[in-house]
């Protein structure tokens, strides 16, 4: 069975997931199932978890960013975001995200 895709609109900075284009800023525009969507928002979620976690090293000055685990995961979680809306999204979603160099490098 096919599942029906939507056009959503993200904004990764926020992590929001948007329906209306009009409603707020957004950066990308997808074609999502239900379950990509789910996905997607895990990872969204992951993000803000993770960056909130890391946010704390920020204030150490002798640590150095990517020597704490979870800048690392941070940075894993939010590279996964923007494959994930590479995969799901539209020619200029795709193209604007490889002009990132985030795919194959990480963030």
């Amino acid at each position: 069975m096919n599942e029906v895709k939507r056009t959503y609109y993200i904004n990764v900075g926020t992590g929001e997931v948007l329906e209306d284009p009009t409603t707020l800023d957004y950066q990308f525009e997808i074609q999502a199932t239900e379950e990509d969507l789910a996905k997607l928002q895990e990872l969204l979620e992951e993000v803000d978890n993770t960056s909130q976690n890391s946010y704390g090293a920020t204030w150490l000055p002798w640590k150095v960013y990517y020597s704490v685990p979870q800048d690392q995961e941070y940075d894993y979680y939010l590279t996964e975001v923007y494959r994930a809306i590479h995969r799901l999204g539209n020619e200029h979603t795709r193209r604007h995200i490889e002009s990132m160099n985030v795919l194959n490098q990480g963030v």
